[in-house]
């Protein structure tokens, strides 16, 4: 879809007949909140995403229609994209290994909302722009918005080769931004053994 030619899409296709959305952009920050929510089941989580993004919900009398349904979201909310290369959240039922994560909308919002001041002086406390337009605008932000360094600072493989003071200043950048853990017990320990088998050398 070319949206410089079609504009920004309002509604999906869910078997062949088209449904509006709610296209505004915090609808898709409170699904990535949803979706992450480990006090929901997969089941419920789709239930609730479909409630959310669709101003009249389609029919999800079967499991069919509820795939269908929550498919169609997934379209939107990646921007078209195919599931398994969306760099936002997972569906539900996804593979189990999760991406490293450099953003956090509750945590970073007053970064992201310093950072649409800033650079396109959009207030997104006050505007409601598109899903779309604010996932392409935040894409576009540069590294002289705070938001854009600090996801630079978590993504960063600290090379040993690396001068000891520059080494130092991104270790600390990486301890002063750190994102909260959202990991369970189990998977902490899950995560270490893992870990702790690949500096054995078993894994």
């Amino acid at each position: 879809m070319n949206t410089l030619i079609e504009g920004l899409p309002k509604t999906v296709k869910v078997n062949g007949s088209p449904f509006l959305l709610n296209t505004n952009f915090y609808i898709g920050i409170i699904f990535t909140e949803l979706m992450t929510d480990r006090n929901l089941s997969p089941y419920d989580k789709v239930i609730q995403a479909i409630k959310l993004w669709y101003k009249e919900p389609p029919p999800i009398g079967t499991n069919e229609e509820i795939k269908a349904a929550f498919d169609a979201i997934m379209w939107f909310y990646t921007m078209g994209e195919d599931e398994e290369e969306a760099k936002g959240v997972q569906s539900p039922s996804r593979i189990k290994q999760r991406p490293m994560r450099i953003l956090d909308y509750e945590a970073d919002q007053g970064y992201i909302v310093s950072a649409f001041q800033q650079q396109y002086s959009i207030d997104l406390t006050v505007e409601n722009i598109h899903w779309w337009r604010f996932k392409m605008l935040f894409n576009g932000l540069t590294d002289k918005t705070k938001i854009v360094k600090i996801m630079q600072y978590r993504s960063m493989e600290i090379d040993p080769k690396m001068p000891e003071k520059q080494r130092k200043f991104y270790q600390e950048m990486k301890i002063l931004y750190a994102l909260p853990d959202k990991r369970t017990e189990e998977e902490k320990e899950r995560d270490f053994q893992e870990q702790l088998n690949i500096a054995l050398g078993g894994g």
